[in-house]
């Protein structure tokens, strides 16, 4: 029986590339607003620009605004433009992004980031499709499609009051949800292979790299915390760090990545280390089990198999009187391992000890 009964990632991961762009195909189609979530590097702005690019509107203007990259002055006159004198500067008058995204599509990226003040007067354009230059008693009417996109919770900040209800309610018509990297490991080559002869023939260099597999297989199993986003700006610096060599090693990979590759692979040793845990029969009459539950979502595979290793050898210390020698002897592996897992195990803040019973033992997600 196999005791780590981890659900595989690639399966889940098929199945929500296939949902989300089966959305954007069908949200193209229709006229309302869509909010993007998902973690920071997923490609928010690649899904907006499809939604636009497909849709009835693509003959008009896509225009893409980071909220997170201006001040609020700013801001308000970029998205609602303003009048000859409406302040120290403005000696023309100027039309705003509402404006010229008229029949077209505004991408509102970092959406979070609107201060407060601002958010009541694009709660208006949003609600009512009309606009107010700054400066202006005018109102005119606008046809823009809005699509927004966050790496925030917008429902917690809009319980902390930090951003507005009525505006979430409006933006938040149709939602898609991106796809992180760590459920598309399969792409990882792909993309790095693509990217490098970008990079290739944007610093003249006309021979293209040589990956070897095991590279593959350790950037597969690296946790991607910024996604695409951070593949591509690996693949910048593998250029670069590479210039003058015909093949990306294994140690240009680790130094490259740092402290966060080789604490991951020292993590996915000490696993290997006990992979016969997996395999061993505890001997235990009965059928129950103790599940270690996780999310796949929120937690890293090193906190996964940290999780279950920690759990196991905790159930053989238990079934040993506590002697880590005899846990060791057991499970086939050196007591120094389990001690080095252990360590880990108790001062981690992402796993939990579960009580200790005599019971079998899976793990399940």
């Amino acid at each position: 029986m196999n005791y780590f009964n981890c659900q595989k990632t690639e399966n889940r991961g098929a199945l929500l590339v296939a949902e989300l762009e089966e959305k954007i195909n069908r949200y193209a189609r229709v006229p309302y607003y869509v909010l993007i979530t998902g973690q920071r590097g997923t490609g928010k702005t690649t899904i907006a620009k499809r939604l636009h690019q497909i849709s009835s509107r693509a003959t008009k203007e896509f225009i893409n605004l980071n909220c997170a990259s201006l001040t609020q002055e700013l801001l308000e006159s970029e998205l609602f433009g303003y009048e000859k004198g409406a302040f120290t500067g403005a000696t023309q008058p100027k039309a705003g992004l509402f404006e010229i995204a008229n029949g077209g599509t505004l991408f509102l990226d970092e959406i979070g980031e609107i201060p407060l003040s601002l958010q009541a007067k694009l709660l208006k354009a949003v609600e009512e499709k009309r606009i107010r230059r700054v400066g202006s008693n005018v109102e005119r009417p606008v046809d823009t499609r809005i699509i927004a996109a966050t790496s925030a919770n917008l429902k917690e900040m809009v319980e902390k009051g930090s951003f507005r209800a009525d505006l979430y309610d409006r933006l938040n018509i149709l939602t898609l949800e991106t796809v992180p990297l760590k459920y598309q490991k399969e792409k990882i080559k792909e993309l790095l292979e693509a990217d490098l002869v970008k990079e290739c023939a944007a610093i003249g260099r006309t021979k293209p790299f040589e990956i070897s597999s095991d590279v593959i297989k350790m950037l597969e199993q690296y946790d991607w915390e910024g996604n695409f986003r951070e593949l591509h700006n690996f693949a910048v610096r593998v250029a670069v760090e590479c210039l003058d060599e015909s093949v990306v090693s294994r140690e240009a990979v680790t130094k490259i990545l740092g402290d966060r590759i080789q604490n991951f692979e020292s993590t996915l040793s000490d696993a290997a280390e006990i992979d016969n845990i997996s395999h061993y029969d505890f001997r235990v009459r009965g059928e129950d089990s103790i599940t270690v539950a996780f999310s796949p979502k929120t937690e890293t595979l090193d906190s996964i198999y940290l999780k279950a290793a920690g759990n196991v050898i905790e159930h053989i210390l238990a079934e040993n009187g506590g002697s880590l020698r005899s846990a060791a002897r057991a499970l086939g592996v050196e007591h120094t391992t389990l001690s080095r897992i252990l360590k880990k195990f108790h001062s981690s803040s992402e796993v939990k000890i579960f009580p200790i019973q005599k019971q079998k033992f899976a793990v399940a997600a």
